[in-house]
C-alpha cells in the first residue's frame, strides 16, 4: 500500500509534507487516508474465503472443493448482468474534438509566424488606409493559413481513423468458464461473477479475486508504479486490518501475469476497477517526443532565428538607406514579407501527408504503429534482433522425426504401420507398440498444453486432489482471438499462420474418425505433438485416464514444462498411491536431470555411450534446422492427500528416465530470405535470437541466407552439443550461445557486435535485454522483436519494439511501439523502408522550399541597396510562397522511394533532418543559380527597352513610382506610365523565372542519389502540381484584372526561355552530383555535395 501512496502522491503534487504545528496530519497525510478510504474500503472480497465467495456470489457456482470445475454463470445470467451493468471497459479520455484538432493545427510555429505578420500588415492598414496592399497582404496571410490548417486537419484525422481502426483488431479476449465449460470470453463483455484464468503474458482483463492460484505473479506497474513482480495467492487476508492491496489475493485490471496461473471470480469492472477510478490521472501524464518531432522542432527554431534575424537586417538596411522615410512600406517589403519568404509553408502539410500515406501502406501490410512518427526512428535502424518462430519461419509446426530406442523413427512409419489395427481404445493402441514409445506418446500428450476442440466446447481437465488450492491447469490458446472467433469453441483453420497442421505424408486410413473432426489450439510446438499423437491414439481418451495434479509451466529460463499426474484407476494403499511426473523441453537440460534411458530390453543407465548417442541424433536434427523436444518421466510413491508445491520442492527434480525426442519443422517463411538479403544491401545488420539450440539455429539461418551453407559446428569428426564460444565463419556472421554472453567483456562485446550477421542460440529474455544494450551502447539504432512476456524489457529498452499480433503476449503487445499482425520479418524491413522514404522525402521538400529564399530576398535588396526597381511586389512574394509553391513541395510527400534506397547504409544517430549540406545546397547551389536566372530575365526587359543597367541603378528613389519624372536612357526617354508598366513586366519576368525555374527544380529533387532517368517520373501528384503551377502563373502574370493586383504585365515572351536556362543548369550540376556520389562516395569533396 505504501506504493499506492507514493504513487498518488507523486501524481497530485509531490513530496510527503510535515504536520502541521497543531499536531493534525498535513495535507499530503489526509491524501493518504483519503486513498485508503477511496480504493481500500469499498473492497470486502479479499476477506473472504472460498465458502464466503460461494456464497456471495450463488451464481457463479464455485466448487469449494475443487475450483477448477466451478460451473459458472450461465449465458443468460451473464447476458442479465451486462444488461445492467454495461460492458467491462473504462471510460475513454474524452476524444479531442474536432473543432479543437482544427485550432491546435494554429499552434505551429510556421503558422504563428505568418499570422503575426498579417496582424501586422492588418494594424500598418488600420494606420494608414490610403495604401490597400496591406489589407490584401493581410486577408492573403489569414486566408493561406486557414487553408494549411484545414489541409493539416483532414490528414491528421485520416491519420487518426488507420490507427483507430488498427486499435479495433487489437484482441481483447480471456478464458473464462460458464454453462460449465471453458470459453473464449470477450473482455468487454465479463460481468461481476464471471469466473476467469489469468496465465502467463496475458493482461487481467478485471478486478479479479483469486480463487487458485500456481505460482502466480503479477507486474502491477499499472496500479502501483512498481515494476518488480508480485507474488500473489487465493488466500484470504489474515487480518482484517489489511487492505486489499496487502492481502495479495485480488489481481487488479490492467496488471499483467509474468509466471503462474489463476482462476479467479470478477468482483469489479470497468470505471469500478482500481484503474477505472483512477484513469483520469493516468491520461494526464505527458507523453515523450519523438526523434522526428525533435529535429523538426530543431528546424522550426533555426528558421524562426533566421527569419527575424534577417528581416532585421533588412528592414535596418532599407530604412538607412531611405534615411528613414517611409518606415510603413519599408516595414512591410522588407520586414514582413522577408519573414515569409523564410518559412516553408509546404513543410507541415507534406509532414501530415507523408504520416498518412504511410498509415495507409502499413496497414495494408498488416503492421500496427501505436504512435505514427515511430516510423522514422524506424528508418534510422542498424540492428534487426529478431526472433526466429513465428517470425522467420512459418509458425507451421509438424513432427517429422521421433528417436527412441536409441534409434532414428520418420515421422510417418513404424508408429503408424503398427496401428492397422480396428482401434477401440486407447490402451489397445498403446499395448501394441514397443517400448518406450507408448511412455513416450503419452507424455507428449498429457504433459501438453495445447487445446482439444471438437463439435462442442472443450471440457476442463480434472483431478481428484482433496483440499488442493490449486487448479488444474486446462491448456489456453496462446494465439491471440479477433472478433471473429469469440466463440464458445475456437477453430483454428488451416493457414500458413494457424498453429495447426496437417501433415505432409497423410495416411488417411491411419487416423481416428474422431482425429479427422478435431483441431487443436495453443503453442505451435505442442499443437505439432498432440496432431501427431492423435493419428496413433485418443488424445481425449488418454488424457483422461490421468488426473493432473501438480503442474510447472514452461518458461524460458528453466526450459522444461512438468506435470505430475496420478492414474484414475491408481490404487491407494495404506494412504499412499503411485504418481507418473512428466516433464518435457530442451533436451540437453533433461538429459542432466537424468540418470537413465528407456529402450525396449529396460531402462538403462545412461552412461557417457549413451549420452553420445543421444547428441550426435540431437545435433544430427539441430543441423537440419529441426526444433528437438526432449520426454521424460519418473514414476514414484507419495502419499494420496500430498500437496506438491514449488515453494517446498516436495517432488522429485533429478534421477528421471530419459523417453526419447521428437524432431518438429517449421519452414522457413518464403520472403524470409529475400528479406534479409535486403537488409544486408541496406547495410543493416539481422540478429537471430533464438531459444533453440545452436545447430537448429544455425540450420535455419543458412536456409534463409543468414550464414553461409559451409558453416557446420563440429569438433573432432563428431557434433558437438554446445557452443560456449563464438563460432565464427568466412562471412563476417557468428554464432552465439547465450550461457556465453553474461561473461563477455566490453571489449569482446565490440568485436562480435561489428559483425554483420550473428545466430543468439539458447537465449533467455534476459540475454535479449543484454543484447539490446550493449548494441546501444554501441550507437546502433535496434528494432528487437518479441511476443513472450519476458520480452518487454527489451521491447522497451529497445528503439523501437516490435510485438507479434498473432502468438504475441498482451504484455508484449503493451511495451512494444509496433505490431506485427501477421508476424512476417519482411513487415519489418517494409517498415524501414517507409521510414527511409519518409525522411528522404521531408530532406526533399526542405530542400526545394528553402530554395526560394534568395530569389525573393533579393529583388529586396537590390532595392534598398542598390537602387534597383523593385522587381517583386510583396503581393507577389505572398502568391509565390503561398500558392505556387505548396503544390509541388506538397506532392514530394508522394514521391516514391529511389531505387538504392535499401542499397545504402542507415543515417547515423546524430544525424540532422536539416544539416548543414542541405541548406548549403538550397540556399547557396540551387538558391543562388535561381536567383541569377530571375535577375538576368528581370534585368532583359529593360535591356529590351534599351535601358541599360547603369542607368537603372540608384533610379528607384526618383523614378518608377506614381509622380516620377521623365527617365532617360541611352537616348530614349520614359513616361511614369511607361516606367511603370515596364517595371511591371520587369516583376512579371521575375515572377514567371522563379516559378518555372522551381518547377524543374522540382524534379531534380525527386532523387538524392539516383539518376533522373533511371528514377522516373513515378509521382503523378507532381506533374498535376506542376500543371497548377503553370495555370497560377497565367492567373497571375496574364489575367488583367489580377494584373491590376499583382502590380504584374505580360513580359516579353523571351523570358521564358531564363527559367530554362536555369532548368538546364540545376539538371546538369544535380546529375553530376549524384553521380560522384554513386561512384565516389567516400572522397571528401563529395561527401560536401550530399544531403
Amino acid at each position: 500500500m505504501k506504493a499506492i501512496k507514493s504513487w498518488f502522491r507523486g501524481r497530485l503534487g509531490g513530496a510527503r509534507g510535515p504536520k502541521d504545528k497543531s499536531g493534525e496530519d498535513s495535507k499530503d497525510d489526509l491524501l493518504e487516508k483519503a486513498v485508503d478510504r477511496d480504493l481500500s474500503g469499498t473492497f470486502h472480497e479479499h476477506l473472504l474465503d472460498r465458502q464466503q465467495l460461494r456464497d456471495l456470489f450463488p451464481q457463479s457456482r464455485i466448487n469449494v472443493e475443487y475450483p477448477n470445475i466451478s460451473s459458472g454463470l450461465s449465458t443468460k445470467e451473464a447476458k442479465i448482468c451486462l444488461e445492467q451493468s454495461g460492458k467491462n471497459m473504462l471510460k475513454p479520455p474524452r476524444e479531442i474534438s474536432n473543432l479543437k484538432l482544427f485550432l491546435r493545427q494554429f499552434v505551429n510555429m510556421f503558422w504563428v509566424l505568418l499570422i503575426a505578420a498579417g496582424l501586422l500588415s492588418l494594424v500598418i492598414y488600420v494606420l494608414d488606409p490610403e495604401h490597400p496592399l496591406n489589407l490584401y497582404v493581410a486577408i492573403v496571410l489569414f486566408v493561406i493559413v486557414i487553408a494549411m490548417c484545414l489541409l493539416s486537419f483532414y490528414e491528421e484525422k485520416k491519420a487518426t481513423e488507420v490507427v483507430r481502426g488498427f486499435k479495433c483488431l487489437m484482441p481483447t479476449s480471456c478464458m473464462g468458464i460458464r454453462e460449465g465449460r471453458m470459453q473464449m470470453l470477450r473482455t468487454d463483455e465479463l460481468v461481476v461473477g464471471d469466473l476467469v484464468f489469468i496465465r502467463s503474458g496475458a493482461r487481467v482483463p478485471a478486478d479479479v479475486r483469486l480463487i487458485s492460484c500456481n505460482g502466480l505473479k503479477l507486474e502491477t506497474s499499472a496500479i502501483t508504479g512498481e515494476a518488480e513482480p508480485i507474488d500473489y495467492t487465493d488466500e484470504p487476508a489474515v487480518d482484517s486490518a489489511n487492505t486489499v492491496f496487502e492481502s495479495r489475493n485480488v489481481a487488479f485490471n490492467g496488471s499483467f501475469c509474468v509466471d503462474g496461473e489463476a482462476l479467479g471470480v470478477v468482483i469489479r469492472v470497468g470505471d469500478k476497477t482500481v484503474i477505472g477510478r483512477i484513469a483520469s490521472l493516468t491520461t494526464e501524464q505527458k507523453e515523450k517526443h519523438s526523434s522526428l518531432e525533435k529535429e523538426l522542432n530543431r528546424f522550426v527554431r533555426f528558421i524562426t532565428i533566421l527569419a527575424l534575424t534577417m528581416a532585421t537586417v533588412v528592414f535596418a538596411i532599407g530604412a538607412f538607406v531611405s534615411r528613414f522615410e517611409n518606415l510603413l512600406g519599408i516595414f512591410i517589403s522588407g520586414f514582413l514579407v522577408v519573414i515569409v519568404a523564410n518559412v516553408p509553408q509546404g513543410l507541415p502539410a507534406t509532414l501530415t501527408s507523408q504520416l498518412t500515406i504511410i498509415a495507409r501502406r502499413m496497414a495494408k501490410k498488416n503492421v500496427f504503429l501505436k504512435k505514427l512518427d515511430i516510423i522514422e526512428t524506424f528508418g534510422a535502424a542498424t540492428v534487426i534482433a529478431s526472433d526466429k518462430t513465428g517470425t522467420l519461419t512459418q509458425n507451421n509446426m509438424t513432427v517429422t522425426d521421433l528417436w527412441y530406442n536409441k534409434h532414428n523413427m520418420p515421422g510417418r512409419p513404424d508408429v503408424k504401420q503398427r496401428a492397422l489395427i480396428d482401434r477401440q481404445s486407447s490402451s489397445n493402441i498403446l499395448d501394441m507398440l514397443e517400448t518406450p514409445l507408448p511412455e513416450l506418446l503419452t507424455v507428449m500428450t498429457v504433459c501438453n498444453k495445447a487445446q482439444i476442440d471438437t463439435s462442442t466446447p472443450t471440457k476442463v481437465r480434472t483431478r481428484s486432489v482433496r483440499g488442493s488450492s490449486q487448479i488444474l491447469w486446462s491448456p489456453l490458446p496462446l494465439s491471440p482471438m479477433t472478433s471473429s472467433d469469440f466463440e464458445s469453441t475456437t477453430l483454428l483453420s488451416k493457414t500458413a499462420d494457424s498453429s495447426t497442421y496437417e501433415p505432409e505424408h497423410h495416411i488417411s486410413q491411419l487416423s481416428f474418425e474422431t482425429a479427422k473432426r478435431k483441431d487443436f489450439t495453443g503453442n505451435p510446438s505442442e499443437v505439432a505433438l498432440l496432431r501427431y499423437t492423435a493419428q496413433v491414439v485418443d488424445v481425449q481418451l488418454l488424457r483422461d485416464s490421468f488426473d493432473v495434479v501438480f503442474e510447472i509451466p514452461f518458461n524460458s529460463s528453466r526450459k522444461w514444462h512438468l506435470v505430475i499426474t496420478k492414474p484414475v484407476d491408481a490404487m491407494t494403499i495404506e494412504g499412499k498411491t503411485t504418481f507418473t511426473l512428466m516433464i518435457k523441453g530442451a533436451p540437453e537440460v533433461l538429459v542432466e536431470l537424468c540418470t537413465e534411458l528407456a529402450t525396449t530390453a529396460g531402462p538403462r543407465q545412461l552412461d557417457d555411450d549413451l549420452k553420445l548417442d543421444f547428441k550426435d541424433a540431437y545435433l544430427h536434427f539441430g543441423n537440419e534446422g529441426r526444433r528437438v523436444i526432449g520426454f521424460a518421466s519418473k514414476t514414484f510413491v507419495a502419499a494420496e492427500t500430498t500437496l506438491f508445491s514449488v515453494d517446498e520442492g516436495n517432488y522429485p527434480q533429478s534421477d528421471y528416465c530419459f523417453l526419447g525426442m521428437a524432431a518438429l519443422m517449421d519452414p522457413p517463411r518464403e520472403d524470409a530470405a529475400r528479406a534479409i538479403q535486403e537488409c544486408k544491401e541496406a547495410g543493416i545488420k539481422v540478429f537471430m535470437v533464438t531459444g533453440d539450440h545452436p545447430t537448429t539455429a544455425a540450420a535455419i539461418a543458412r536456409q534463409i541466407g543468414l550464414l553461409g551453407h559451409s558453416d557446420m559446428i563440429r569438433r573432432r569428426g563428431r557434433l558437438q552439443i554446445q557452443v560456449s564460444v563464438v563460432e565464427e565463419d568466412e562471412r563476417d556472421c557468428a554464432i552465439v550461445h547465450g550461457k556465453s554472453l553474461p561473461g563477455l567483456s566490453e571489449q569482446q562485446w565490440d568485436e562480435l557486435l561489428a559483425k554483420q550477421h550473428i545466430v543468439f542460440a539458447r537465449t533467455t529474455p534476459e540475454h535479449k535485454l543484454l543484447i539490446v544494450e550493449q548494441c546501444q551502447r554501441r550507437g546502433e539504432i535496434v528494432a528487437v522483436t518479441g511476443d513472450g512476456v519476458n520480452d518487454a524489457p527489451a521491447l522497451k529498452k529497445a528503439d523501437i519494439g516490435v510485438a507479434m499480433g498473432i502468438v504475441g503476449s498482451d504484455v508484449a503487445k503493451q511495451a512494444a511501439d509496433i505490431v506485427l499482425m501477421d508476424d512476417n520479418f519482411a513487415s519489418i524491413v517494409k517498415g524501414i523502408e517507409e521510414g527511409r522514404l519518409m525522411y528522404s522525402n521531408l530532406k526533399k521538400t526542405i530542400a526545394y522550399t528553402l530554395t526560394h529564399l534568395w530569389p525573393e530576398i533579393m529583388p529586396i535588396i537590390l532595392n534598398f541597396m542598390l537602387g534597383f526597381p523593385l522587381a517583386l511586389s510583396s503581393l507577389q512574394i505572398l502568391s509565390i510562397d503561398l500558392c505556387s509553391e505548396m503544390p509541388p513541395a506538397i506532392s514530394l510527400a508522394y514521391e516514391t522511394s529511389e531505387q538504392d534506397i535499401m542499397k545504402s547504409p542507415p543515417r547515423k544517430r546524430n544525424s540532422r533532418l536539416v544539416g548543414w549540406r542541405l541548406i548549403a545546397y538550397s540556399y547557396i547551389f540551387a538558391g543562388w543559380t535561381v536567383t541569377g536566372g530571375c535577375f538576368l530575365a528581370y534585368l532583359s526587359v529593360y535591356w529590351y527597352y534599351g535601358i541599360s543597367v547603369r542607368d537603372l541603378a540608384f533610379s528607384s528613389t526618383e523614378y518608377w513610382m506614381v509622380g516620377a519624372k521623365d527617365f532617360t536612357s541611352n537616348g530614349h526617354t520614359f513616361t511614369e506610365l511607361r516606367q511603370r508598366e515596364i517595371m511591371a513586366e520587369a516583376a512579371a519576368a521575375w515572377h514567371i523565372t522563379v516559378v518555372m525555374s522551381q518547377i524543374f527544380h522540382l524534379w531534380m529533387c525527386t532523387t538524392r542519389r539516383i539518376s533522373i532517368f533511371r528514377h522516373g517520373i513515378t509521382n503523378l501528384i507532381g506533374v498535376f502540381a506542376c500543371i497548377t503551377d503553370l495555370l497560377l502563373v497565367n492567373l497571375f502574370v496574364y489575367t488583367p484584372s489580377v494584373q491590376y493586383i499583382m502590380g504584374t504585365r505580360a513580359p516579353p515572351n523571351h523570358v521564358w526561355l531564363f527559367s530554362l536556362g536555369v532548368g538546364v543548369v540545376l539538371f546538369a550540376f544535380n546529375e553530376s552530383r549524384k553521380y560522384l556520389i554513386r561512384h565516389f562516395p567516400d572522397v571528401s569533396i563529395v561527401q560536401f555535395f550530399k544531403w
